[in-house]
């Protein structure tokens, strides 16, 4: 059985979290360089709700960086101590959203991506220098009602 953490959030309230499901991100986020402790909450597909846990008002919307198929690439970080990750371990990729008051106008940020290394669960948000990919890339098309691919 594993062992429990009790954490308060202001949106979601009291939660029961497992400790082994905890992220942890020694760099912080951008712009955030104090949460260092997350945990994945799920919420509605592809969405999931990235909780912090020094800050209980810090959540970010993060979708699966599959969402964008094959044509999104890049190198991991293998070389970053803090992560130890290797070339065999798996990983699980996410990226921000920014949600908007009109869902159209809604976007993802492709340039700076979340990779966890699921083997110690720890991660860290990397910039990619590629030109293909923008800080604000519309989420939903306009003929459409899913994201983007």
């Amino acid at each position: 059985m594993s062992e429990k953490l009790k954490i308060n959030t202001t949106r979601f309230g009291e939660l029961e979290i497992d400790l082994e499901t905890l992220i942890e991100l020694p760099s912080g986020l951008i712009g955030f360089p104090a949460a260092k402790s997350f945990v994945l909450l799920e919420y509605t597909q592809p969405f999931s709700w990235l909780q912090c846990l020094e800050l209980p008002d810090l959540a970010f919307v993060v979708v699966s960086a599959s969402e964008f198929g094959e044509e999104y690439s890049f190198d991991l970080p293998l070389q970053d101590r803090a992560v130890d990750l290797n070339e065999t371990d798996e990983v699980a990729i996410f990226n921000l959203v920014t949600i908007r008051p009109d869902a159209s106008l809604s976007t993802v940020n492709l340039k700076a991506p979340v990779v966890v290394n699921l083997r110690n669960r720890k991660g860290k948000q990397v910039i990619l220098d590629d030109t293909r990919y923008p800080t604000r890339m519309p989420l939903y098309s306009a003929a459409e009602d899913k994201p983007t691919e």
